[in-house]
């Protein structure tokens, strides 16, 4: 009965216990009850649903399933959540004492469903059906036709079958039935999946000493990981009870003993990975679940140290630990690596103090290296690159120590292979030698096996290492002869063509079809063409082209790329289309290839067509949303634009391209990073540009390259801050870069300045005296594996465009040392080095030498007068500057020979010049070489001389290149002072006054700074430009007094030319108009140029 309060009172004035308002609280007030309990000091709260007779029946189930409380609600809700079709929602609650208690809401349902069966058929015969048809979620339905059931005497397998059945979500109440099933079942007709069943039942029942026993008596009959080890297993682990865990890992080994099962040997043949759980995961797969491993993993450490006697009393006692270690430890370091959010800093300590610990305690060592090494890199975070400590290589390091001492065994081929393979990723290859060395000390009979030779070669061949690739050949062509296919043999042509060596490529190319009889397949002539793309041999390029496509060989996109490349680099435009159409029409899928796309943007931008190329780069960035370029970054797309706009000293259009990186959710890497510092040296902000290297790169945990410091050294050496070059320089040192060209020869100069300035500072007057050091880097330089230098994939920090040098020729080298020499007035140390660089051999008869390197040359030559030398140099240098800027037109229409003039301002020369089809981006490559020859041919001071630097100047434009303003400049200034005035002040008229700015306005009062060599002219230094060709002061000076001449002459009756038709001022002032006017209006200064040459 409810207490009357509740029928006279509202709900907020009850001062009534909560329970009152259920009526099936039961009632000690009357009847024979014993009243006792009442005198208890506490009493247990009601944890029913209030006023429930309220509810309908099925409500009333619902609403305790959902709030009730006890040790089986996880479990049940758990498994009614497994249900399909109703909403199932399933716990166990303490029921308050009553004659019969309520049943959940699954209960109710079978009972319904049974009621409805058993209007058709029988119990025993409807439950027959349902086990036939295999129903699913029909478990407590099964149980409900088997109590109702009135034939008892159901067969031994109808039992074993319906206990299998009922196997889902064992709990408290569900074991009980399988326990009596299973008791039914006589113990030799019992089941594996029987045993398994009753173990899990006496577990969740919390009795683990009959579950052992059953184990054990199953294990007379049945696999033990079938009858339920690993349940076992995950509940004596998760209460700490090692010595139950050890006993029945002891009775699954003695079954292995009976089976044959060498179980000592499974960390030989599944050491890591999937392998590992295929072995273990039947026995110790479930103790992964438990609740904190770490803490149990330590709790195990503590039994082994406290009865580590006992453990090790017999060997077999001492196999069983060390094998449970294998089986149970390499768990817990799973979880530990894949813990949800990792921390890192954690993670490392807990492996070191692992090791420790088993190290200490005697524990195997071996195999948990031998598995968790491989783990670590196979997770992603692990494999990319990072700044931070390499837990995987700090654990190699110890292992191999731990190997040298006899701690443990030796590290295993395949996981040294996985180590080599992971180095070889981020090109480590002084790691990968190491490990090499590890490999031959370690396994010193068979070293190699073939998967690890092929990773070798394909690194070596990568890195143009060409002994060590020929090494590693010899040792799979005599261990493994059946292993050296087409695939392999491309890695030799491959190795020359990465270091630059065309020679070799193509004698290895050879090998395939003389030495071992086979045909050249596509990838190995992709090998040969990227050897002649690299050595930017464009005639050789398209020679090989034709014979691949003339061999039957199928070209694909590897093929098409390198002549791509050539055309990019060029600037052009029509042969790239050509080429594109070309593919397309041999079904070649270059729209798809981040490559080829991107290579149509350097085109672009190799033409000076920006806004073309930025089209183009918007374009790939919409078919990359649009998934069509598969899962490829266009990361170095914006790299090449934010570039391209550094060199121009852009630095603002840099700095919007990034923004669009940003904005465009586009990767960034170390390259764009690069791009940026070389926007900041550009703008002469160096200091920015180290930033970047030293502070937001590793914040960004991006990998600085050699690229990065030789871009902050040349910065600084530019701004005349030798010191913070040094700085650079010596943090370089520090962290132990992989050398490249750029490095070196910004090594070169910078420690070159550095012995400058020293021997400026001690008043040092001899110019015999040797830059020491300079040349001990260049002997460094020597002495390395220069071919292993240039095959890296590092851009190139110099402005200018040259002629790569091959493997065995580091001309650049030289040219750092001889310019330093010639700079200092040391001519004869010059002369010295320059014959050391023309002694180095060379086995490519095409090869000439870098055109900066004759620059050089021809430089320190013009510094000693030696003018036959600088006209070898000359022809030389004009040769490799027309290979360079060959484009496909040229080759496969040449050109008939121009005709040369002694006339430079002939319009038919700038017809020609424009007309001219040679790469447009590399017109410019003989402006220092063509500066000093003309100065040479000037010097000598003859007529010839003089005609023929007319006839050069010709020759270069009528050719296509470029002749600097400087150069102009010098040529008509010298031109006036010969007393060739007509020449002089039409060359000047049609060349440079095109661009003159104008005089700037004059005022006492205004104090202005001029540009260096423009002195009193409009001009800003936003203004000058690179390729700006412009009268300097000191020309128009110098014309200025050629013409005060030329009018005193006419004064005195001097300089009437018949020929010309009049006076030579008249001459003058008819063919160079802008030329007269600027020279009228100059300011009259008196600075020291119109001192020297007006007064």
């Amino acid at each position: 009965m409810l207490h009357s309060s509740f029928w006279h009172h509202g709900a907020s004035d009850l001062a009534l216990p909560s329970w009152w308002a259920a009526s099936t609280v039961p009632d000690h007030t009357a009847g024979d009850v014993d009243d006792s309990g009442r005198s208890r000091p506490t009493t247990r709260s009601y944890e029913g649903p209030l006023l429930e007779f309220l509810y309908p029946e099925k409500t009333l189930a619902f609403i305790r399933r959902l709030s009730s409380y006890g040790p089986d609600a996880a479990e049940i809700r758990r498994r009614g959540m497994l249900g399909a079709g109703t909403r199932q929602y399933s716990t166990s609650q303490w029921q308050p004492s009553s004659e019969e208690p309520v049943d959940d809401l699954e209960t109710l349902q079978a009972k319904e469903e049974m009621q409805e069966l058993l209007l058709e058929s029988a119990p025993d015969e409807a439950l027959r059906k349902l086990l036939w048809s295999k129903e699913a979620d029909k478990q407590e339905l099964a149980w409900q036709l088997y109590s109702a059931s009135v034939d008892t005497s159901f067969s031994t397998d109808f039992i074993c079958d319906l206990l299998d059945y009922l196997d889902n979500n064992i709990c408290s109440r569900t074991a009980n039935r399988i326990l009596q099933l299973f008791e039914r079942i006589p113990p030799e007709h019992r089941r594996a999946s029987s045993y398994r069943l009753a173990v899990n039942a006496y577990v969740a029942l919390k009795m683990i000493g009959p579950a052992i026993q059953h184990l054990e008596e199953a294990s007379e009959r049945f696999d033990p990981t079938r009858a339920g080890i690993d349940v076992v297993l995950k509940k004596t682990i998760q209460d700490d009870q090692w010595d139950l865990s050890l006993r029945v890992f002891k009775g699954f080994l003695r079954w292995a003993e009976r089976n044959n099962i060498k179980v000592s040997e499974w960390h030989k043949t599944a050491a890591h990975g999937q392998k590992h759980w295929d072995n273990w995961g039947p026995l110790f797969g479930q103790a992964q679940d438990v609740l904190e491993p770490r803490e149990h993993l330590r709790n195990f450490f503590s039994y082994v140290n406290q009865f580590q006697h006992e453990l090790n009393s017999t060997t077999e006692n001492t196999e069983a630990l060390q094998l449970f270690v294998h089986g149970y430890v390499p768990g817990v370091m799973w979880e530990v690596v894949n813990m949800p959010e990792p921390d890192e800093e954690y993670i490392y300590n807990f492996f070191t103090g692992l090791f420790k610990d088993l190290h200490a305690l005697n524990l195997p060592m071996g195999p948990l290296y031998e598995y968790i090494i491989p783990a670590f890199l196979q997770i992603p975070r692990y494999q990319g690159y990072t700044r931070k400590r390499k837990i995987f290589l700090d654990l190699y390091t110890t292992w191999r120590q731990h190997a040298l001492d006899g701690h443990c065994r030796r590290p295993s081929r395949s996981v040294m292979h996985t180590l080599i393979i992971q180095h070889a990723r981020h090109l480590s290859y002084d790691r990968v030698d190491a490990m090499v060395e590890d490999l031959k000390s370690f396994h010193a009979r068979e070293p190699f096996n073939v998967a690890v030779l092929y990773s070798l070669i394909h690194l070596y061949a990568r890195g143009g290492l060409v002994d060590r690739v020929h090494e590693c050949f010899d040792i799979l062509r005599m261990r493994f002869p059946s292993a050296v296919d087409l695939h392999i043999l491309t890695s030799l042509p491959y190795a020359y063509a990465r270091r630059i060596d065309v020679p070799g490529a193509i004698a290895q190319f050879k090998r395939i079809t003389d030495e071992f009889n086979l045909v050249p397949n596509t990838a190995s002539w992709n090998a040969l063409l990227l050897a002649f793309t690299r050595a930017d041999d464009l005639d050789g390029a398209l020679e090989c082209f034709n014979n691949c496509l003339e061999s039957g060989a199928k070209p694909d996109v590897f093929t098409f790329g390198p002549m791509l490349d050539l055309c990019a680099a060029r600037g052009d435009i029509e042969a790239f289309e050509a080429l594109f159409s070309r593919a397309k029409q041999l079904d070649v899928p270059l729209e798809t290839d981040r490559r080829a796309r991107s290579g149509y943007v350097q085109a672009f931008l190799n033409a000076g067509d920006i806004d073309g190329a930025e089209q183009v780069a918007l374009g790939i960035l919409r078919s990359w949303k649009a998934g069509t370029l598969g899962d490829v970054e266009i990361t170095h797309v914006w790299n090449m634009l934010i570039t391209h706009h550094a060199l121009g000293g852009g630095l603002t259009d840099a700095r919007r391209l990034y923004q669009e990186m940003k904005d465009f959710d586009i990767p960034l890497d170390s390259w764009t990073y690069g791009a940026l510092m070389r926007a900041f040296i550009e703008a002469r902000q160096t200091n920015g540009a180290f930033k970047i290297l030293r502070n937001t790169m590793p914040n960004e945990n991006m990998r600085v390259y050699a690229f990065h410091y030789a871009i902050c050294i040349s910065g600084f050496l530019r701004e005349g801050q030798p010191q913070r070059a040094k700085a650079v320089y010596e943090r370089m040192k520090h962290v132990r870069l992989h050398q490249t060209p750029s490095l070196r020869q910004m090594g070169l100069l910078f420690k070159g300045t550095e012995e400058l300035l020293k021997l400026r500072a001690e008043n040092v007057k001899d110019s015999k005296a040797r830059l020491v050091g300079v040349e001990e880097e260049l002997r460094q330089s020597l002495l390395s594996d220069y071919g292993h230098e240039i095959a890296n994939d590092e851009p190139s920090h110099k402005r200018y465009i040259d002629s790569p040098e091959l493997s065995n020729v580091p001309q650049s080298y030289f040219s750092v040392l001889i310019l330093l020499y010639t700079t200092r007035g040391a001519l004869e140390v010059a002369k010295e080095l320059i014959e050391k660089a023309s002694k180095v051999p060379i086995d490519d008869q095409n090869y000439s030498a870098p055109i900066i390197l004759l620059s050089t040359i021809m430089e320190t030559h013009y510094r000693a007068g030696e003018h036959e030398e600088i006209e070898r140099c000359w022809e030389l240098v004009f040769r490799e500057a027309s290979r360079l800027a060959k484009t496909f037109s040229q080759v496969m229409s040449p050109e008939p020979p121009t005709p040369t003039f002694d006339a430079i301002t002939d319009p038919a020369v700038l017809e020609r010049f424009n007309a001219s089809r040679i790469a447009m981006n590399r017109r410019q490559v003989l402006f220092r070489a063509a500066r000093v020859y003309i100065r040479s041919l000037m010097q000598q001071d003859t007529p010839e001389a003089l005609q023929k630097a007319q006839r050069t100047i010709n020759s270069l434009l009528s050719n296509g290149f470029i002749v600097d303003n400087l150069t102009w400049n010098e040529l008509i200034q010298h031109l006036a002072t010969r007393n060739r005035v007509i020449d002089a002040f039409s060359a000047c008229e049609m060349y440079l006054m095109p661009q003159f700015p104008g005089w700037a306005f004059l005022h006492p009062m205004l104090i202005r700074k001029f540009q260096p060599g423009y002195s009193f002219m409009e001009l800003r230094h936003f203004d000058m430009k690179r390729g700006s060709v412009l009268p300097r002061y000191k020309t128009l000076v110098v014309l200025a007094a050629t013409y005060a001449k030329v009018r005193r002459d006419e004064s005195n009756g001097i300089g009437f030319n018949p020929d010309m038709g009049g006076w030579v001022r008249e001459v003058v002032e008819q063919i160079a108009p802008d030329t007269v006017r600027a020279i009228e209006t100059m300011p009259r200064t008196g600075d020291k140029l119109q001192m020297q040459y007006l007064v």
